[in-house]
């Protein structure tokens, strides 16, 4: 199995990540809904294999979003992650100075790392839960993405954190400290959302278009 500080490396290095945050800028809060949230987990999970000139496939398969394809195990194997996307978790936005109505000046914001633990579901199985431990065909790596940075945790350290319920598998209050930064706010300063682009209002016309074909 690859290293931790391999596969971190890997993903720095093979990705292009202002083009990533880009796409998540473009997308931002609009499809949270309920019945957009797939879509926008897809779009994100798909923008590494996009976005890495055929060095990370996306497979989305149960527990394993991507393959690492030439981060290779001792059978010759790629190394495999699953992908999580939170908006905000390791980097949050503090205020240091307060908006000042009689001065006319706006609050001061700052992005700082937020040092809190993380919790994440792993599976989802929807009520119906009946492991006692992660799936043997689990991914080896978890990426984590929020708005602002990219950071990576080997599974099997995650297992002193594992809880299971019902309602499936999760990695319960995780320090922070455990997961390695891939990129963070420095990395992507000129990430840039395109302007005047709605994907909801796109989706919804390609559906239309389709629909008028018959």
């Amino acid at each position: 199995m690859a290293t931790i500080q391999q596969v971190q490396e890997y993903l720095k290095s093979t990705v292009n990540w202002i083009k990533f945050f880009s796409v998540v800028d473009t997308l931002g809060t609009s499809m949270n809904g309920q019945k957009d949230r797939f879509d926008k987990s897809d779009i994100i999970e798909m923008a590494l294999d996009a976005y890495s000139n055929g060095a990370i496939q996306y497979v989305n398969d149960d527990g394993v979003d991507h393959k690492l394809i030439n981060l290779l195990d001792l059978n010759g194997n790629p190394s495999t992650q699953e992908m999580k996307f939170v908006g905000v978790l390791f980097y949050k936005e503090f205020v240091v100075e307060r908006a000042n109505k009689k001065r006319g000046t706006a609050s001061v914001k700052e992005l700082r790392l937020a040092n809190q633990l993380v919790s994440l579901k792993l599976v989802n199985s929807m009520g119906s839960n009946t492991h006692t431990k992660l799936p043997s065909t689990y991914a080896e790596f978890l990426l984590v993405a929020d708005n602002h940075s990219v950071h990576v945790i080997k599974v099997a350290d995650l297992t002193p954190y594992l809880k299971f319920g019902g309602d499936g598998i999760e990695a319960s209050k995780v320090p922070c400290s455990l997961f390695h930064k891939v990129v963070g706010p420095e990395d992507i300063s000129s990430r840039q959302a395109l302007v005047g682009f709605d994907y909801k209002a796109e989706k919804l016309a390609f559906q239309r278009n389709f629909l008028s074909e018959f």
